[in-house]
């Protein structure tokens, strides 16, 4: 009787301590690395260029640089201290007077009261991924570093370093993931309705 008296106290005493020490399994857990995407650049578009629709990615020697250099459907960004001019419009493997990265799509067009250019960059640890989501609008990635492989219904894309892919239609379910050796960094470009939320959750069919 004395005997489990003693150990009833020293479990009682133990489970208080434990995690004043950070030993206890469940307080010292961290929270699981997640799938980080921010935005970079905004820009309002009252109308969509003509013709079939691509974004062409160039890098310029300076942001100032890459801002001289932009249209009125174009956006100069900077990222991890390379200068980027993103244009939306037709095919276009010259660019307009930096070094021609990508030229991606088309990307679908659609009819809205106004759009939204809008450029994302993700940074993304290996074996994360987002939630199953949708936007009111097109979109196209290109890889920097690592590798992201997007599902959506019935179409998987997986995207390289130094490779690009247009998305899918306007609200089509899609869930992307780093699935390479190295930490995502991707650039994420959408045209998109501005009166509709940019993202709404979504189920993959």
């Amino acid at each position: 009787m004395i005997r489990n008296h003693l150990l009833q106290y020293f479990f009682v005493v133990a489970s208080a301590v434990l995690p004043v020490l950070g030993l206890a399994s469940d307080v010292s857990a961290q929270e699981a690395p997640k799938f980080v995407v921010t935005k970079v650049a905004e820009k309002p578009l009252a109308r969509l260029p003509e013709g079939n629709l691509y974004w062409t990615a160039e890098t310029f020697s300076t942001l100032d640089a890459a801002k001289a250099a932009t249209t009125d459907a174009a956006v100069a960004v900077e990222i991890d201290g390379m200068s980027w001019l993103l244009t939306l419009g037709p095919e276009d493997k010259v660019g307009h007077g930096g070094q021609w990265m990508a030229s991606i799509g088309p990307i679908d067009r659609f009819d809205a009261p106004s759009y939204l250019l809008r450029i994302n960059v993700s940074d993304a640890l290996p074996g994360t991924e987002t939630s199953v989501h949708s936007h009111p609008g097109a979109e196209a990635m290109y890889v920097i570093s690592g590798e992201a492989t997007v599902n959506w219904p019935g179409k998987t894309a997986v995207i390289k370093a130094g490779e690009g892919s247009p998305g899918q239609p306007p609200h089509t379910p899609m869930l992307a993931a780093s699935t390479g050796d190295d930490t995502l960094k991707e650039l994420i470009m959408f045209v998109v309705d501005p009166s509709q939320d940019f993202a709404r959750p979504e189920q993959m069919n």
